[in-house]
C-alpha cells in the first residue's frame, strides 16, 4: 500500500467512502458527519490545498483518506484546538491536525487507518512539527481505537468553533512525533 497526494481524479472515490463511512455511523447510532459534511466540496478545497491523502492498494485501488492540515506560519492550523477542557501534550508547539479519516467498508481491519495515521506522524515530523492533533466524536468507538493503537494519547474535550457541527464537543488525542 502507499500514501500518496490526493488528486481531483481521487474525489469521487474518496466521495464514495465517506458516504458509506456516514452511513456506516449512522447505522451505529454516532450523530458524527449527519449534516452534509465532509461532502465533495470538502475534498476538492482538501486536494487544491494539498492537505488531502488517500491510502491505495498495489493493484491501485483507493481505500482510504484523509487530510493533514498544516501552517508553517503560525503555531495552530486548527481553530477548534485553541481551547481544550484538559491539556494538550505540547500547549506552544507547532502541530498537524488529520481530519476526515475514512476506510473503505470492504478495506476495514487491515490496518488501513494506522497506516495513514502512522504517515501523518511521519509526515508532520518531517515538517518540524511537534506533534499531530486529532478529534473524534464520544461515540466513535472505532476510531477511538485505531488512534490509541496507533499511539495517540486522549488529552480532553474541544468544542468545535466552525461549520455546521459549531458549538459540538469532541474529544480529542495528540502524539508526539
Amino acid at each position: 500500500m502507499i500514501i500518496r497526494p490526493a488528486t481531483h481524479s481521487d474525489v469521487e472515490r474518496m466521495d464514495e467512502i465517506c458516504e458509506a463511512a456516514k452511513a456506516a455511523m449512522r447505522n451505529m447510532g454516532i450523530d458524527q458527519w449527519q449534516d452534509g459534511y465532509p461532502n465533495r466540496a470538502c475534498w476538492e478545497a482538501d486536494v487544491d490545498e494539498g492537505f488531502a491523502y488517500v491510502a491505495e492498494t498495489d493493484e491501485g485501488t483507493i481505500v482510504g483518506m484523509f487530510a493533514l492540515v498544516t501552517n508553517a506560519e503560525t503555531r495552530d492550523p486548527e481553530p477548534s484546538y485553541g481551547e481544550i477542557d484538559g491539556a494538550w501534550l505540547t500547549p506552544e508547539a507547532k502541530y498537524a491536525a488529520v481530519h476526515r479519516v475514512g476506510v473503505a467498508a470492504e478495506a476495514k481491519g487491515r490496518g488501513i487507518a494506522g497506516t495513514m495515521l502512522n504517515f501523518a506522524c511521519d509526515k508532520a515530523a518531517q515538517m518540524g512539527l511537534a506533534s499531530v492533533r486529532i478529534d473524534t466524536h464520544a461515540d466513535n468507538k472505532p476510531m477511538q481505537r485505531a488512534l490509541r493503537k496507533a499511539g495517540f494519547s486522549l488529552c480532553g474535550v474541544i468544542t468545535l468553533v466552525e461549520g455546521n457541527d459549531a458549538g459540538a464537543q469532541r474529544i480529542a488525542f495528540e502524539k508526539l512525533v
